[in-house]
C-alpha cells in the first residue's frame, strides 16, 4: 500500500507536466503561426501559397469589410496567365467553413463582386439567357446530404427576383442538381422522389415492397410554371445495376436506396435530353417524345467501342454531361473518379469525349486535371468559354475540392485558383457544387446604393454587386461660420481597385476663422468608366470629438511637455555633472605630479 500511492503520485505529475508540455507546444506553434508566418510571408512572397495550402492562414481564409457586414473567401492564385484577367466567376461555397452559404461572385482576381445572405444554401449559380436578356439563376433551399428541396430563382441585372419556378406535382421539390433554361424558353430540372420499387433483384433479403430514391427530370414552362415533359428513372432502369452500395439503403422509407442519381439535364437542337447517371457511370439520350433511352456510354450498358483504351467510356461518379458541339459529337463532363468508399482513379479531371454516331466509337480528345490533382468525391463542372480576343479556354470547376482552372482547349494550364487550403480537401470543409465563369456579366443593384462608413479617420465605401463602377468620388459638405450647409465639394478620386475601397479624410480645423471650412459630413459617388455618375452612397458624418478624447489630448499634451521639460533639465544637469568630472580628473593629475616630485 505504501508503495502504490508514490507511482500514483508520479503518474498524476507525469500527466499532468505531459498535459503542460502539449498545451506549450500547441500554444507555441499558435504564436509561430500568428507571429512568424506574416513576417516570412512579408520577406518571401512566394511562400504565400504554399503556407494558404497548408493552413496556415486557417481551411477557409477570409476578408472582412468595414462597409459590408459579410465575408468573402480570400482565395490563392496559384498560377495565372493575363488572358484569365476579364470575366467574373461564379460559386456557392458551401461545407462546414464558410460563414454563410448564399451565392457568391468573384472578379477573375478572386476580389468580391456580389454576395447574398438573404437566401438558404444555394447551388449551381450561373448566368443563362431567358428571352434574350440575361438571368442570374441558382437553386435555393435545403440540403440533406446528396441531395435537396427548394425552388429555383431567377434574379435580373438589379438583383430583384423576377422568376422563381418550382417542380409540378403534389408532395414535389426541386432538387438543388439542376436548373437548365432551354433554346425555347423552358426549364430543365432534377426532382429526387421517395418511392417503393421492387428490389429483389439487389438481394440482401430486400423485398419486392423497397424503398428507392427515384431520379425525375422536368420541362417546365417558365411564364405558366405549366409541366411539359417528364421522365422517371424507375421506369427505364433497374436498382440492381447501380454502381453505388449501401448496406442500409433500401429496407425502410426513412433510408431509400438512391439507385440512379440523375446531377445534369441538356436539350439538344433535336428536342431529346442528355442526361448524366453518376450511379450508373452513364450518359445517354432521352427521347424527348417518348422517353426512351436512345444510346448510353460508359457504364454496364456502354454501346460505344472506344478508341482511346478506355479513357473514353470508363469515366465514374461524373457530373456536369454538356454538348460542346452536336454536329461534331462531341461532349463534355466532369470526372470523379471517386466517391466514397469507392475509388476508381487516382484524381478527378473534365473531359472532352467525341462520339462517332455512325461507326459506333468514342475518343477522349482532352482531359483536364488541376495543377495538384485533385481527387473530389463529388460535384464538378466543365464550361467553354470564349474569350475577348475569340480564343476559346475551358473552365473547370472541381467541386468538392475548393479548386477552379482555366486551361485552352488542348489542355494547358493557364490559371487556377484555390478558395480554400488544398490540404483539407479531402474534409471537403469547403465547396461549390460548380463553378462558372461569364465575361459579360454587367448588373447594377436597385434597391440599394453605395455603402460608405467612417472607422478611424479613414472614410470605407463599397457596392455589393455593382459591376459598372470604375471610380470613387469623396464629396464634402462644408460649412462655414454663421452659414447654413453648403453645396457638396469634390475632394478626392480614385480608381476601384477591388470590393472596398478607403479615403483618408481631411483632418478637421483645429481652430475657426474667416475662410476656415469644415467640412462635417461626406458622401461618395459611383463613377463609371466615362465617369458619370451612377448613384451617390448614404450621407456620413464626421464623428464629433467627445469629452474624454479631449482629456486624453490634454493629459497626452502635458506629458509630452513635462517630459520636455524634465529631458532640458537632465540634459543641463548632465553637462554641469561633466564639467565637474573634468575639474576632479585635472586636480588628480595635478595632484598625482605633485607627489612624484615630492
Amino acid at each position: 500500500m505504501l508503495n502504490i500511492l508514490p507511482e500514483r503520485r508520479r503518474l498524476f505529475w507525469g500527466a499532468t507536466i505531459f498535459g503542460i508540455a502539449v498545451a506549450g507546444l500547441l500554444l507555441a506553434l499558435f504564436l509561430l503561426q500568428l507571429l512568424l508566418v506574416p513576417v516570412l510571408v512579408y520577406i518571401f512572397p512566394g511562400l504565400e501559397a504554399p503556407f494558404y495550402d497548408l493552413a496556415l492562414f486557417g481551411v477557409y481564409r477570409t476578408q472582412d469589410y468595414i462597409s459590408f457586414n459579410l465575408t468573402s473567401p480570400q482565395p490563392s492564385i496559384v498560377q495565372w496567365d493575363d488572358s484569365c484577367a476579364d470575366g467574373y466567376v461564379f460559386l456557392d461555397p458551401s461545407g462546414p467553413a464558410p460563414g454563410h452559404h448564399g451565392p457568391l461572385v468573384l472578379d477573375a482576381h478572386g476580389n468580391l463582386v456580389w454576395t447574398s445572405d438573404r437566401f438558404e444554401t444555394t447551388t449551381n449559380l450561373k448566368v443563362q439567357k431567358y428571352r434574350g436578356k440575361q438571368f442570374m439563376t441558382f437553386w435555393s433551399g435545403q440540403k440533406a446530404k446528396t441531395m435537396g428541396t427548394g425552388s429555383y430563382y431567377m434574379l435580373d441585372d438589379t438583383y430583384r427576383t423576377v422568376h422563381k419556378v418550382d417542380a409540378v406535382g403534389a408532395g414535389v421539390h426541386g432538387d438543388l442538381h439542376e436548373f437548365k433554361i432551354t433554346r425555347d424558353d423552358t426549364a430543365l430540372l432534377t426532382v429526387y422522389n421517395r418511392t417503393q420499387a421492387d428490389l429483389t433483384g439487389m438481394g440482401w433479403f430486400r423485398g419486392k415492397d423497397g424503398w428507392i430514391v427515384d431520379s425525375v427530370f422536368q420541362e417546365i414552362d417558365i411564364a405558366t410554371g405549366r409541366l411539359l415533359f417528364q421522365w422517371k428513372a424507375s421506369d427505364h432502369f433497374q436498382a440492381a445495376h447501380s454502381y453505388m452500395t449501401n448496406p442500409f439503403g433500401g429496407y425502410t422509407e426513412g433510408i431509400p436506396f438512391d439507385f440512379f442519381h440523375i446531377n445534369s439535364v441538356e436539350k439538344d437542337r433535336s428536342g431529346n435530353y442528355l442526361i448524366s447517371s453518376r450511379h450508373f457511370h452513364n450518359v445517354m439520350t432521352i427521347n424527348g417524345v417518348t422517353g426512351q433511352v436512345m444510346w448510353e456510354l460508359g457504364g454496364r450498358s456502354d454501346e460505344f467501342k472506344d478508341l482511346s483504351n478506355g479513357k473514353a467510356s470508363d469515366f465514374s461518379w461524373q457530373h456536369d454531361a454538356r454538348w460542346v458541339d452536336e454536329e461534331q459529337g462531341i461532349l463534355s463532363l466532369f470526372d470523379n473518379g471517386y466517391a466514397w468508399p469507392h475509388f476508381n482513379a487516382p484524381y478527378s479531371e473534365g473531359r472532352f469525349i467525341k462520339i462517332n454516331f455512325e461507326a459506333q466509337t468514342a475518343e477522349l480528345i482532352q482531359s483536364f486535371p488541376s495543377s495538384g490533382h485533385a481527387l473530389s468525391s463529388s460535384q464538378g463542372s466543365v464550361q467553354v468559354i470564349t474569350t475577348e480576343e475569340g480564343e476559346d479556354h475551358v473552365f473547370v470547376g472541381y467541386g468538392s475540392s475548393a479548386v477552379y482552372s482555366e486551361f485552352t482547349t488542348d489542355g494547358q494550364l493557364l490559371c487556377e485558383t484555390h478558395f480554400a487550403a488544398s490540404s483539407s480537401f479531402w474534409w471537403e470543409r469547403v465547396k461549390s457544387y460548380r463553378a462558372f465563369k461569364l465575361l459579360d456579366w454587367a448588373a447594377t443593384p436597385r434597391d440599394w446604393n453605395p455603402s460608405a462608413v467612417i472607422n478611424d479617420g479613414r472614410l470605407y465605401v463599397s457596392w455589393n454587386g455593382a459591376t459598372e463602377v470604375a471610380y470613387w468620388e469623396l464629396h464634402g459638405a462644408a460649412i462655414e461660420l454663421g452659414q447654413e450647409q453648403g453645396e457638396w465639394e469634390e475632394l478626392d478620386i480614385m480608381e476601384k481597385e477591388g470590393f472596398e475601397m478607403a479615403f483618408v479624410l481631411p483632418s478637421a480645423p483645429s481652430s475657426k476663422g474667416d475662410g476656415i471650412k469644415a467640412y462635417t459630413h461626406f458622401r461618395v459617388a459611383a463613377l463609371d468608366s466615362a465617369r458619370n455618375v451612377l448613384r451617390h452612397s448614404n450621407v456620413v458624418a464626421r464623428p464629433p470629438r467627445s469629452i474624454v478624447s479631449y482629456v486624453l489630448a490634454a493629459i497626452s499634451a502635458i506629458l509630452c511637455v513635462a517630459a520636455f521639460t524634465a529631458f532640458w533639465h537632465y540634459r543641463k544637469r548632465g553637462w554641469k555633472q561633466v564639467g565637474n568630472l573634468k575639474q576632479l580628473a585635472q586636480n588628480t593629475i595635478d595632484r598625482t605630479k605633485y607627489q612624484k616630485l615630492w
